[in-house]
Formats: structure tokens, C-alpha cells, sequence
């Protein structure tokens, strides 16, 4: 986190991207900020309201009842930088149709490979999830691998995951286990679980799961989930 210096958590629901300076911070320093100017505006402050500012660069926050225009614009703006998390974000707005931007699929793939070009991983994601459901695109299972590989050894573990499950479905069981086990130690709590589920009940592949590796992936998982905590991320879970 750019503020309270904590690894961040590898899923993007826990961390948010400040678009007027490029940063990207934890939940708990967001809510922290959030609590501390409206703990000032309670408080007496000469008859002055304190505008909500991001926490990193007290830029004041875009405005909440513009329909979002102002946060496209400060996105549109970090895009012009080349910026792959600001293209990673503009390629959402793009397939949700949000912040009063008409919705176009084709739009949202080309920022999603420009975010690719520019190293993002989780952009990878988000196109293999639009070949492997089609949408605004024809069905293309090898190109949805592709693009969950290049997340995955970009360090994407809901890449990982998913490619896990693929794997799995397709009958390639060893494979697939071997997928959830690195996303497993890396703190991924879905693939720590699949991997229990599938060892306690002796589903497919369970061979190549011992008691031992889930006392030590769970061990190793506990450890990667702890270096992400913190005292204010945990006030605010």
C-alpha cells in the first residue's frame, strides 16, 4: 500500500486505485481517511466543511453526483500516461457501460491488451474470462488460456485458479492440482479450499493430494494471508 506500506492483498476487491495520482491503497487506509474527515466535519471547524481528498495526494475526491464524468476524465488522463491499471479500469467502465459511458465489448478488449502490453496481470484475467464466455467476442478456449497463463506467471492467482479449474474439468487432474497448489501457498483461500474439498472426499486426483501438503499449503497459505494484515486492516475488515 502507498500509504501504510503493507503488502497489498492480490485481489483487486481489497485494494483501490486512486486515479488522480496512480496509486493503489488498502481498504483500511481508504475507510481511515474517509472516518477522519467526516470525524472533522462533526467537529466545530469555523462553519467550514472539509472536502473528501484521496488519501495519498489530497487531490480532492471526483464528485459523487456527476455520474462520474470527472473520475473518467482523471482515468482518461492516467491512460494518456500509459498507465496499465488506469487501461485495466477503463476496459470495466467500457463493458459495464458505467460512468455514463455507453457500453462497447470491442472498446473494453483493446484496453484490456493495452494494459496486457504494459505488463498488467490482471487485465490478463479479464480477457480470458471474455474468450471463455464470449462476450462481445466469438468463443476461443486456446486464446482464454493463453491470456489465464500470461496472468498466472504474472503472479495473477485467480489466474492461477481458474486455470486450475479448466484443468480440472477437462479431466486433467494432476495438472489442475498442481495449478491450485501454487495459488493455494500463495494465500488464496478458494483454492486452499478446493483442495481439502477434494481430498476429504475422495474426488479425482486425490492421490495427488496428502495429508501432510494440506497441513503445509495451509500453513504456507496462513503465512502469505498474514503478511497482508495490519491492525487498521483488521478494524476495518
Amino acid at each position: 500500500c502507498a500509504i501504510c506500506l503493507v503488502p497489498l492483498s492480490r485481489l483487486n476487491s481489497e485494494v483501490l486505485y486512486k486515479a488522480c495520482c496512480g496509486k493503489e491503497i488498502c481498504l483500511a487506509c481508504y475507510m481511515e481517511n474517509e472516518a477522519s474527515i467526516k470525524k472533522q466535519n462533526e467537529e466545530e471547524n469555523g462553519g467550514k466543511k472539509v472536502v473528501f481528498t484521496c488519501a495519498f495526494c489530497r487531490e480532492p475526491e471526483p464528485a459523487r453526483d456527476d455520474g462520474g464524468r470527472e473520475y473518467l476524465h482523471q482515468i482518461q488522463s492516467r491512460c494518456l500516461k500509459n498507465d496499465p491499471i488506469a487501461f485495466a479500469h477503463m476496459g470495466e467502465i467500457y463493458q459495464g457501460g458505467a460512468r455514463e459511458t455507453p457500453k462497447d465489448n470491442l472498446k473494453a478488449l483493446d484496453c484490456w491488451i493495452k494494459a496486457v502490453e504494459l505488463g498488467s496481470p490482471h487485465a490478463c484475467t479479464y480477457i480470458g474470462i471474455n474468450y471463455d464466455e464470449g462476450n462481445g467476442v466469438a468463443v476461443d478456449k486456446k486464446r482464454a488460456a493463453l491470456f489465464a497463463r500470461t496472468g498466472a506467471l504474472r503472479g495473477e492467482i485467480v489466474a492461477r485458479h481458474n486455470i486450475g479449474i479448466s484443468e480440472y474439468k477437462s479431466a486433467n487432474h494432476e495438472i489442475g492440482i498442481r495449478h491450485w497448489k501454487i495459488s493455494a501457498e500463495a494465500g488464496h483461500q478458494p483454492s486452499l479450499d478446493v483442495l481439502r474439498d477434494i481430498y476429504n472426499d475422495k474426488e479425482p486426483g486425490n492421490e495427488f493430494i496428502s495429508k501432510e501438503y494440506l497441513d503445509s499449503a495451509y500453513r504456507s497459505g496462513h503465512e502469505a494471508q498474514m503478511e497482508i494484515k495490519s491492525e487498521e486492516r483488521e478494524k476495518h475488515s
